[in-house]
C-alpha cells in the first residue's frame, strides 16, 4: 500500500496539481503540456514490459529501490526545469519552447515510468505473490488505504505548493522518496514468502476453494508469449486500457467537462468524494467475493460499469446522468484496482507475473496517455464532450459482448 501511495507524484492525480504551475512558470500552453504529457507517457508505456521482466528476475526490493530513487531524480528534474531550460536555451541558442517541451517530455516519461509504472507493478505484484486464498481480502484492505490516499492526495500536495512553491514542493517529494520510502523498501519489501523461508499464509487457517467456481490460481503457469495467444487476454486488456483512457481523461478535464453543464470548478471536484466512497466499497466487496467466485462474473459487472460511465457523460446535464456518473465511475474505479492485481495469477499463475502484469500495465498507460489528448481534440472540433459519451457506449458495449461470448465459450 505504501508503494502504491509513493507512486502518486507519477500518477495523473498528482501531476494535475502541478499542471497550471508548469504552464505559468514555463510559459507554455495547455495544449503543449498535454502533448508533452502524452508523449512522455506513451514512451513509458513501451518500456514498462521490460520493467516487469526485470522485476521477475531481480525481485521486489531491488526493483522498487531503483524505481523510487529514479522517480526522485525525475521529480528533481521537473523542479529545476525552469533554470535548466533557461541555461540550455542560452547555451544552445535554441527556441525556448523546444527546450521546455523536451525537458517536460523527459520529466513526464521518468515520473510516469518509475511512478505509475514500476512502483505500482512491484507493489501490486507483491500482494499477488504473498497471498492465495486470502488474496481478495488483502487486495480489498489495500484498496481502502490507496483509494482514500489518492482521493486525499491533492490537498496536501496543494498545501506543499502553497507553502514551498511548486519547484520546492517537487524537491520535497523527492527527498521523502529517498530519505523515507527507500529505507522502508530495503527493510520490508520481499518478493514472496519463499524468499523469507516461510509458507504462503503461514499461521492462518487453510481455506478450501470451491472447484465449482474455480476461484483459485491457474493450475498451469503460462508466460507472456502463451498469454498473448489467448483472445480473452486481449479483450481484458482492451477493457482495462479503455478505463485507463477514460479515467485519466475525465480526471484531467473534469473542470471543463462540468463547465459545459454549468457547474463551476469547486462543484466539479466535489464529485470525487462520493466516487471514492463508492470505489472503496465496491473494491472491498468485489475483492472479498473474488476469493469465492470465478473472475468472469466480476468482469461482467466491470463491463456494465464502463458502459454506464460512458453514457453518463452524454447525460451529465441531467440529475440521472450525474448520479449514474457517480455510481458507475466509482464501481469501475474500484473493480479496476482489484482486477489489475488478481486477474493475472488467476489466469496465468505467478511465475511470470511481472512480465504479464508489466505488459498489461503498458496498455493501460498507453490509454492514459491518449485519453486527455483525445478528449481535448474532440472537444476542440465539436465544442462538447457529449459525443464522447456515445462513442464510449458503442465501443464498450461491443467489447463487453465480445467478452461475454468468449468467456462463456472458455468455461473452466
Amino acid at each position: 500500500s505504501l508503494g502504491v501511495l509513493a507512486s502518486i507524484p507519477g500518477q495523473t492525480m498528482g501531476v494535475s496539481v502541478f499542471t497550471d504551475h508548469f504552464i505559468e512558470h514555463l510559459k507554455i500552453s495547455r495544449v503543449s503540456i498535454s502533448s508533452a504529457y502524452m508523449a512522455g507517457t506513451l514512451i513509458s508505456s513501451f518500456m514498462i514490459p521490460f520493467a516487469g521482466s526485470f522485476y521477475d528476475k531481480r525481485g521486489a526490493r531491488i526493483t522498487a529501490s531503483i524505481a523510487a530513487i529514479a522517480l526522485a531524480l525525475f521529480l528533481s528534474l521537473l523542479g529545476f526545469s525552469k533554470p535548466i531550460s533557461n541555461f540550455l536555451t542560452s547555451l544552445l541558442l535554441l527556441p525556448p519552447t523546444l527546450v521546455v517541451m523536451t525537458l517536460m517530455i523527459i520529466g513526464f516519461f521518468g515520473i510516469r515510468f518509475f511512478g505509475q509504472g514500476v512502483l505500482t507493478i512491484v507493489s501490486r505484484g507483491m500482494v499477488a505473490r504473498w497471498f492465495t486464498t486470502r488474496r481478495g481480502l488483502a487486495v480489498g484492505l489495500m484498496g481502502i488505504v490507496t483509494s482514500f490516499g489518492f482521493s486525499y492526495a491533492p490537498q496536501p500536495l496543494q498545501s506543499l505548493i502553497s507553502y514551498f512553491g511548486y519547484a520546492n514542493a517537487l524537491l520535497f517529494l523527492a527527498f521523502i522518496l529517498v530519505g523515507v520510502f527507500v529505507p522502508i523498501v530495503l527493510l520490508f519489501f520481499r518478493s514472496n514468502p519463499a524468499s523469507c523461508n516461510i509458507e504462503m499464509e503461514r499461521g492462518l487457517k487453510v481455506k478450501p476453494t470451491s472447484s465449482t467456481h474455480n476461484s483459485g490460481d491457474a493450475a498451469v503457469e503460462k508466460n507472456i508469449r502463451e498469454a498473448k495467444k489467448e483472445g480473452i487476454f486481449w479483450i481484458i486488456l482492451i477493457l482495462m486500457g479503455y478505463w485507463g483512457l477514460f479515467n485519466t481523461a475525465f480526471t484531467f478535464h473534469v473542470v471543463s467537462i462540468f463547465n459545459e453543464v454549468g457547474t463551476d470548478a469547486l462543484g466539479a471536484v466535489k464529485i470525487f468524494l462520493p466516487i471514492s466512497i463508492i470505489s472503496v466499497t465496491s473494491r472491498f466487496i468485489a475483492s472479498f467475493v473474488s476469493d469465492k467466485v470465478h473472475i468472469r462474473y466480476i468482469y461482467y459487472v466491470f463491463s456494465l460499469a464502463l458502459i454506464g460511465a460512458s453514457f453518463s457523460i452524454f447525460l451529465l446535464f441531467t440529475t440521472f446522468g450525474y448520479v449514474l456518473l457517480m455510481i458507475s465511475f466509482g464501481i469501475a474505479s474500484g473493480l479496476f484496482g482489484m482486477l489489475n492485481i488478481i486477474t493475472w495469477p488467476k489466469l496465468y499463475g505467478k511465475k511470470h507475473l511481472g512480465a504479464i502484469s508489466g505488459f498489461a500495465m503498458s496498455i493501460i498507460v498507453a490509454g492514459s496517455a491518449i485519453g486527455p489528448w483525445l478528449f481535448s481534440i474532440i472537444f476542440k472540433f465539436t465544442d462538447s464532450y457529449r459525443s464522447l459519451g456515445l462513442l464510449g457506449v458503442i465501443f464498450t458495449l461491443c467489447i463487453a459482448l465480445l467478452f461475454l461470448v468468449v468467456s462463456l465459450r472458455k468455461r473452466d
